[in-house]
């Protein structure tokens, strides 16, 4: 555990101090993060999309139905 229970208000005041200092940080990396898990969805998607269109694809589909 990093941090111990808060027994004094200097204290709190640190741990408040650390959080707000840490926490533009992680949301910048949070947000970074949303946008490369959208690119690789959408490059999923597109994929899959190539995939159904090639012959490999038709062929079989063809041996299925």
């Amino acid at each position: 555990r990093k941090y111990a229970a808060i027994s004094s208000s200097e204290q709190r005041q640190s741990y408040k101090n650390d959080f707000n200092a840490e926490y533009s940080e992680y949301r910048d990396l949070h947000a970074r993060i949303e946008r490369i898990t959208r690119r690789f969805t959408q490059l999923d998607a597109k994929l899959k999309q190539l995939l159904q269109g090639s012959e490999e694809y038709k062929v079989k589909k063809k041996t299925t139905q």
